[in-house]
């Protein structure tokens, strides 16, 4: 249900982009869902995402997501963001390639906890004239404990900023 409701927000908005849009004229700040796999036996999360914008190039983004099949598994994370605005020309909006690094908690049921650190690489499509991007990311992660393994994750999502 989010991916559709991710899918159909995208082709709403796509259709009113008519300039390109600047941090002055969206707002620093965007708030709203994602929808993401974790670990190594694929859990499938969905919940709450936020971004703030330092300026331009640097932001902060974090999510608080739930496991979509147990109500007691938790998935945090927070990262620090650097954006390349120019790597993908766009004729309109901007589709910059973000890098980051962060971490994240993943509270488990089985009272199995993970802490880990997250190195995010993605593609946020911020819409031109309207104050909405939307986001693909894949995160390696580092898990601490348990020997430093090493996991993939990904997500994808939808943000409004004011």
């Amino acid at each position: 249900r989010l991916f559709v409701i991710i899918v159909v927000t995208f082709a709403l908005i796509s259709g009113t982009a008519l300039a390109q849009s600047t941090l002055a004229e969206r707002g620093p700040f965007g708030l709203g869902v994602m929808y993401g796999m974790a670990g190594p036996s694929i859990r499938y999360l969905g919940g709450i995402n936020a971004k703030y914008f330092l300026d331009e190039t640097h932001a902060f983004a974090g999510a608080v997501l739930r496991r979509l099949s147990s109500k007691n598994d938790w998935y945090i994370h927070a990262d620090y963001l650097y954006h390349f605005r120019s790597l993908i020309p766009v004729e309109r909006g901007e589709l910059p390639v973000y890098v980051g690094v962060g971490g994240r908690v993943l509270t488990q049921e089985s009272n199995e906890d993970k802490v880990g650190v997250r190195f995010p690489v993605g593609l946020a499509y911020e819409f031109a004239g309207a104050p909405v991007d939307v986001f693909l990311e894949v995160t390696p992660i580092w898990e601490v404990q348990f020997g430093g393994d090493f996991d993939l994750e990904g997500g994808v999502g939808v943000r409004f900023f004011f």
